[in-house]
């Protein structure tokens, strides 16, 4: 549990600031005791799940997205949460090795046992959704969706999290999904965000995703407004990452990795180019571009794929470098916002979007540009 140690250590050095503070290094929540952070949630038995959930029951099913499918649940204490069941992990190309040549989780064994069938769950990938399980309840911060509990049983693999009362961006922004891909069809949402609760959820994000890079040191590699979670006030947080996603590749070592498309699954217009082109996985950087986006969808009130398979950022991005405000906005709007701080956001965007990875601005520096723009 080396990675975790140093987490912690990391999280004992941040700044004694609250995370609702405007000008904190790093927005980390520490409202509550250190000592909390090492508190693992319960583990639930696959019958008090059953319990939670109505036996998983159709009812219960919040929606589906790659390799996960959601369900209400209400915990033995009356809280409502989000129960993730996991689906297939990745294949063995990954699999963890826990021989004592390997000095942290990091290290990966190249005489690993040939792989198993894909979609087979393994004791290496048991180990390792403990180990998160571990990570994830040591994140603590106001705009990230907090782990409540887990259940790790041989047929079934759940985590359970925040229940967003307010539901997801996406579904406020284009209506209730009507499939589970993020680019389907739906109906116009019957809530208009105004312009200041656009304003307070891209600040929100901001801050989620630059205390996921600065303060806990990894990436995100989901984020999309599907994964933007509303709670009450339109208060916004970040859904937890793919645990998956954080397994190290083959010769992985930081900086820029070439790895196997298969690797990330195409979200409808929320990947960088240079994934797209060539495989080539940044650290942190695609999260800044995903996040561009998400601001694009903020601003325009559009997808970021359409029906016509029209992307946002190859509208957008010229219309925003003219300067017409009117040309993008979303017309829900009206006139009820500025023009001069519609623009300075729009430009934030493209700044996250600049087609070389090593260009876009750091979560930290979007944040305080947001935050700037939310004071005036």
């Amino acid at each position: 549990m080396e990675w975790a140690t140093s987490f912690f250590g990391r999280l004992m050095k941040s700044d004694s600031s609250s995370s609702t503070s405007s000008t904190p290094w790093f927005a980390v929540d520490i409202t509550e005791p250190l000592l909390t952070f090492v508190d693992v949630p319960p583990e639930l038995t696959v019958r008090d799940l059953n319990k939670a959930t109505r036996s998983f029951s159709a009812a219960r099913l919040i929606g589906r997205g790659h390799n996960v499918t959601v369900y209400k649940a209400v915990l033995p204490s009356g809280t409502a949460a989000a129960a993730k069941v996991l689906g297939t992990p990745p294949s063995g190309a990954w699999s963890m090795c826990w021989c004592s040549r390997c000095s942290s989780k990091a290290a990966v064994c190249k005489k690993l046992a040939p792989p198993p069938p894909s979609g087979a769950w393994t004791a290496s990938h048991d180990a390792f959704l403990r180990q998160q399980v571990s990570v994830l309840s040591m994140l603590r911060h106001d705009n990230l969706v907090r782990l409540l509990g887990y259940t790790i049983a041989p047929d079934l693999r759940v985590l359970l999290f925040e229940f967003a009362t307010a539901g997801t961006l996406h579904d406020i922004l284009h209506g209730p999904r009507g499939e589970p891909e993020p680019c389907s069809s739906a109906s116009r949402p019957a809530v208009t965000l105004s312009w200041a609760q656009r304003r307070q959820i891209a600040l929100d994000v901001a801050r989620g995703l630059q205390y996921l890079h600065e303060a806990a040191a990894v990436s995100h590699w989901g984020v999309r407004s599907t994964n933007v979670l509303l709670f009450e006030g339109l208060r916004a947080k970040i859904g937890s990452y793919d645990v998956f996603e954080q397994l190290p590749r083959p010769g992985e070592q930081g900086g820029d990795t070439l790895v196997a498309k298969r690797t990330l699954v195409p979200t409808c217009g929320y990947l960088p180019l240079e994934y797209l082109m060539t495989g080539l996985r940044v650290p942190r950087k695609a999260d800044v571009y995903s996040f561009g986006v998400v601001l694009l969808e903020l601003l325009t009130g559009r997808k970021p794929v359409d029906m016509d398979n029209h992307k946002l950022v190859t509208w957008a991005i010229p219309l925003v470098r003219k300067g017409e405000v009117e040309q993008w906005i979303d017309p829900k709007l009206g006139t009820q916002y500025p023009p001069a701080g519609a623009l300075m956001l729009a430009r934030i965007a493209e700044q996250c979007l600049h087609q070389c990875p090593r260009s876009r601005p750091s979560m930290g520096a979007v944040a305080q540009m947001i935050s700037d723009i939310v004071r005036d």
